[in-house]
């Protein structure tokens, strides 16, 4: 089988005036390390950033570190072993309820962009396809075994509350497991293994194209409102630490949001060799649109509202991921973001 990903390394990609020499300027940028549950689509701007020196005009060096689903990547930050994790929401709830807060300084994202896909062999036994009305589906998985990376991420979560709407009950029901990230996911619907597996882009559109599975749910461009304006990914440390260092967490949302900017206003035809070197198994053509619908989700300014705090919180106390919400102002700062 192909790997879905390529291994990720620090070196130049010329493809503007914004690149810069690593090898001239790395003894004065300072080492940060950032984790990410999987390196899917949505943090291509953190990869992008540091081959293409936006965080070196900051002074930094960036090092991003998967885990393989959230959960260790926001133990690494509780730890003090990185100085930063982009993720999904649920730790910040959820290490709150657990005495050791964190801090929400910046929103990559604002829309859930997690997508499901479905075991071909059965969609096709049920009379399933990508086009079949979204509660026919959800009813489909009764039975079943459904798949997020890992028990607490929030693509085990989301697989929940798809129970839940089907009226159906975890774990006697409907049986949901992780599998881990991409490369073990993607075999494990294919195989029948599970019938169901949630992970965001381009996984989804990769085991379609591989033509052993179906789109299940379609929240990549916003399909269900419920996932709109909804706190997703984002970034966040320890209240400890930006408050001992508040200009390296500047600096880093100031590289980080270039990245974003130019990779929203630039063509993405102009930094496709940039995500064929990230991403593989895909053609050119789908990379391109995957990424123009992906791009879309990007918070250009960072700010975190309320009302996509509200979201989260609402959507994590029905999954019962926690049993208490607390107030915004606890759990996130915007101040940390330009012009603040």
């Amino acid at each position: 089988m192909r790997r879905l990903f390529v291994s990720t390394v620090a070196i130049g990609i010329t493809l503007s005036a914004f690149a810069w020499s690593h090898s001239l300027h790395a003894q004065n940028l300072q080492k940060v390390r950032v984790t990410i549950p999987v390196p899917v689509f949505t943090f291509f701007p953190l990869y992008f950033g540091q081959e293409n020196g936006f965080f070196a005009k900051e002074g930094l060096d960036v090092e991003t570190i998967s885990t393989n689903g959230d959960g260790p990547d926001v133990d690494a930050l509780i730890a003090g072993s990185v100085q930063f994790t982009a993720s999904t929401p649920n730790r910040l709830f959820m290490s709150y309820e657990q005495g050791k807060s964190l801090l929400d300084v910046m929103t990559l994202t604002n829309r859930m962009s997690i997508d499901c896909f479905m075991n071909k062999a059965l969609a096709d036994k049920r009379g399933l396809t990508a086009d079949s009305p979204f509660d026919e589906k959800l009813k489909a998985m009764k039975d079943q075994t459904v798949a997020g990376t890992r028990p607490g991420a929030f693509t085990y979560l989301l697989l929940q509350a798809y129970a839940k709407r089907a009226g159906l009950t975890p774990q006697k029901d409907i049986k949901i497991i992780g599998v881990g990230g991409p490369n073990s996911m993607l075999p494990a619907v294919e195989n029948g293994n599970v019938a169901v597996a949630c992970i965001g882009s381009p996984t989804v559109e990769l085991a379609v194209q591989r033509g052993k599975a179906i789109e299940f749910s379609r929240n990549l461009v916003g399909q269900d409102p419920a996932y709109n304006d909804f706190l997703f990914q984002h970034v966040y440390v320890r209240p400890d630490y930006a408050k001992q260092n508040p200009e390296v967490v500047k600096k880093f949302i100031r590289g980080l949001l270039a990245s974003v900017n130019y990779l929203v206003d630039t063509p993405v035809e102009n930094y496709l060799p940039a995500l064929k070197k990230h991403y593989s198994g895909l053609s050119d053509d789908m990379l391109v649109n995957i990424f123009k619908r992906t791009r879309a989700t990007f918070k250009r300014d960072g700010v975190t509202t309320e009302e996509s705090y509200r979201k989260v919180a609402s959507f994590l106390m029905d999954t019962g991921a926690i049993t208490k919400v607390a107030p915004f102002k606890e759990l996130v700062t915007n101040d940390y973001l330009p012009s603040r």
